[in-house]
């Protein structure tokens, strides 16, 4: 497997990594090989912190420790910011399913990061043809730009983000049934009046689109009306940063609102704390959903959410890419696995109406 680092980074060794990860060299040479003999989990760990501290090793060393036969080469475009690396739970398990696969259908991976608002994609095309990729994965939103100049040059798959008009396969959780599911929990547990919460972020983030649209779906399925005043973050010309959407929250709660759906975990989490600074406690006052299944933060209940397999789909999408690459042209598929829901300990009886901060 091969890295290429972030481009203000300086290039690291494997002695490096190993010290990182306290784990010898020859197995951090083996799992950037892809090498069978070190388990998908270890070789997650080792890619992720590849990527992170900005290794990069010749394809040509890598292919030493492949298999007999001249491997498939695939690439590997994550868009995840830089700042965010350290704390995404949803890199290493997609990247333990593209382990798993790969090592099985013979394939080298070629690991690259893209900042997602760069719209200079001039690295990638260089990867591309000094690499011999014969195929892309991309993974978390990239510009719109980018990806199509990257698929008039080979097939692709992208994991979670959907872009329409080509020939791009795209494998996510089902959204809508997800949803469904958070928000039949809460009309169970009694709330009749649930808003929808999520953040801004510098690029365009239409998997928050299609969460708000599935919340919307799931609202009139359980018999209840859609409010705009409810949500918090849905309009482009919003603009709430998360201590101002968590006010405006606390905001809507006093005025009548009894849950909340966020439209993920690393959002739910933070306005719990929020919510907590304006003398709000969740689920005592306010109930809430998430959605990824993150892992809690230390201290903090587990968020009603749902749990989406990144390791299946990071599986299946070197299968999907195979085939793909078989056949170009083949129709756009858009295939959508079950995510898990979890009960969480973030949902309750609606409380009585709090009481404004200004009564």
């Amino acid at each position: 497997m091969q890295t290429t680092p972030f481009p203000s980074m300086p290039k690291a060794n494997q002695q490096e990594i190993a010290r990182t990860l306290r784990l010898s060299q020859p197995t951090v040479s083996r799992a950037l090989a892809n090498h069978p003999s070190v388990n998908a989990e270890t070789k997650a760990h080792v890619w992720e912190a590849a990527v992170r501290l900005g290794y990069q090793q010749k394809i040509s060393q890598l292919r030493k420790g492949t298999r007999s036969g001249r491997p498939f080469v695939a690439g590997i475009v994550i868009s995840i910011p830089h700042q965010h690396q350290a704390k995404s739970e949803t890199f290493q398990p997609v990247l333990k399913g593209l382990s798993e696969k790969s090592s099985v259908e013979n394939i080298l991976l070629d690991v690259l990061h893209h900042e997602p608002a760069d719209t200079e994609c001039v690295s990638i095309l260089r990867r591309i043809k000094q690499a011999g990729w014969q195929g892309c994965i991309l993974f978390h939103p990239i510009n719109e730009a980018v990806v199509r100049k990257i698929e008039k040059t080979i097939p692709c798959v992208s994991i979670i983000e959907n872009y329409r008009g080509g020939f791009i396969d795209c494998l996510d959780v089902d959204q809508s049934e997800g949803i469904f599911g958070l928000a039949r929990q809460l009309v169970d547990a009694g709330h009749r009046r649930i808003g929808f919460f999520s953040w801004v972020y510098q690029v365009e983030t239409p998997w928050v689109q299609r969460r708000l649209g599935s919340f919307v779906e799931a609202l009139y399925r359980c018999g209840l009306t859609f409010d705009e005043r409810d949500c918090i973050n849905i309009r482009p010309s919003d603009a709430l940063q998360p201590p101002e959407a968590a006010a405006l929250a606390a905001e809507r709660i006093r005025d009548g609102v009894t849950a909340f759906c966020c439209a993920a975990d690393h959002q739910a989490y933070p306005l719990i704390a929020e919510l907590g600074r304006h003398g709000i406690k969740v689920p005592r006052d306010c109930s809430l959903t998430g959605f990824d299944g993150l892992e809690p933060p230390a201290g903090s209940l587990q968020v009603a959410t749902v749990r989406v397999p990144y390791d299946e789909l990071g599986r299946s999408a070197i299968g999907q890419l195979l085939r793909r690459a078989e056949n170009p042209t083949a129709p756009r598929s858009h295939l959508l696995v079950d995510g898990e829901l979890v009960p969480g300990a973030s949902v309750a009886a609606p409380a009585k109406r709090l009481r404004s901060k200004t009564a």
